[in-house]
């Protein structure tokens, strides 16, 4: 039997790939990214910590604010956002309840 999802709320430091010439901030456009995982339920916020320009696209860190569905902890929230397009690095710093 599937263990049943519960949201909570956390806060992670994430490294998302932005395409050049993406319309926007480059926050925006993380937020956008980080809203399109399976997982994700609401992004809360997201605040800009920095960006690398690469050859096609721009590699934007931030640190978000998300409630996502989670299963098993930590470790199991920072699989769910890894596994989002055009994630590259995560790293889960707290988890409160969900909203």
């Amino acid at each position: 039997m599937p263990q049943a999802l519960h949201a909570v709320t956390v806060t992670a430091e994430v490294t998302v790939l932005v395409p050049r010439g993406t319309d926007g901030t480059l926050t925006t456009a993380a937020r956008d990214a980080l809203a399109a995982i399976e997982h994700v339920r609401t992004v809360h916020d997201v605040e800009h910590a920095g960006f690398r320009p690469r050859a096609t696209d721009i590699e934007v860190d931030v640190v978000a604010q998300l409630t996502v569905d989670e299963a098993q902890g930590r470790e199991a929230v920072a699989t769910a956002l890894r596994d989002g397009f055009g994630v590259r690095a995560v790293s889960v710093t707290a988890i409160e309840a969900g909203r």
